[in-house]
């Protein structure tokens, strides 16, 4: 019989909170919570070494959990909209929008189509994130790779998306979404760190490298977006130029 049996993993004998002594395997919510709640090296390093844990149980996660946080957040929208208080649903939401579709249709659109776009552009986008991280950790002399740090970013990433989104409609509690903010970008790091074995001045080398990357992107394409609708603004019988 293995060490571990229907995904749990095993543990040493000072209680059910510790760690697993050698690979464990962890279902959804024991590697969620392990990733919130003891958010230290020992733990992204057991992750990391999941048997169960891939790039695509990463990239699900992310999907799932943002497809509904878009559905909680759309729904609320609708609701403080006023447009779920009276019979006039729809009829309000055709005046409003100018829309050809009965307003029916067009929730129902949103949510057909919305969920798995927003589904497949987080998948994306984790994806890519991850691989840019951890492409320039590998320079750093990481040790890690695309699927572990995925994992690892997805165990904590998918649950506080919907922590997000939950207490981002609740009145007082909402104010806490900052420190949610500030307390992904700490286990970011942490979880670079651990799953690729580097130092903490590495690992802040790291981001400090692509802050910078993205800074002068962002300042390049910035001009090669404003260069031209400068010359159009004041080209001759342009807004700002002179007059034909």
């Amino acid at each position: 019989m293995s060490d571990f049996e229907e995904g749990n993993a095993l543990t040493s004998e000072t209680g059910s909170d510790t760690l697993p002594t050698e690979y464990g395997t962890y279902s959804w919510f024991e590697a969620w919570r392990m990733a919130l709640t003891r958010p230290n090296e020992e733990t992204f390093r057991s992750l990391s070494d999941d048997p169960n844990g891939s790039l695509g149980r990463a990239l699900g996660w992310i999907a799932i959990t943002s497809a509904i946080s878009f559905l909680i957040t759309y729904t609320m929208q609708l609701v403080f909209s006023g447009l779920l208080a009276g019979p006039g649903l729809f009829e309000a939401l055709e005046q409003e929008a100018g829309l050809l579709l009965p307003g029916g249709l067009m929730i129902a659109g949103v949510f057909i189509c919305g969920l798995p776009m927003v589904a497949l552009v987080s998948a994306i986008g984790i994806l890519i994130y991850s691989g840019i991280v951890q492409f320039t950790a590998s320079a750093f002399g990481g040790e890690g790779t695309l699927a572990e740090l995925a994992y690892a970013l997805a165990a904590f990433t998918a649950p506080i998306t919907l922590l997000s989104a939950v207490i981002g409609w609740i009145p007082l509690v909402n104010c806490l979404t900052i420190p949610l903010v500030i307390y992904n970008l700490v286990l970011t790091l942490l979880a670079v760190k651990s799953v690729n074995r580097i130092s903490w001045g590495k690992t802040i080398g790291i981001f400090a490298i692509l802050f910078l990357v993205g800074a002068l992107l962002a300042v390049v394409l910035g001009m090669l977006i404003w260069i031209p609708i400068r010359d159009t603004l004041l080209a001759p019988g342009g807004l700002y130029g002179v007059p034909y």
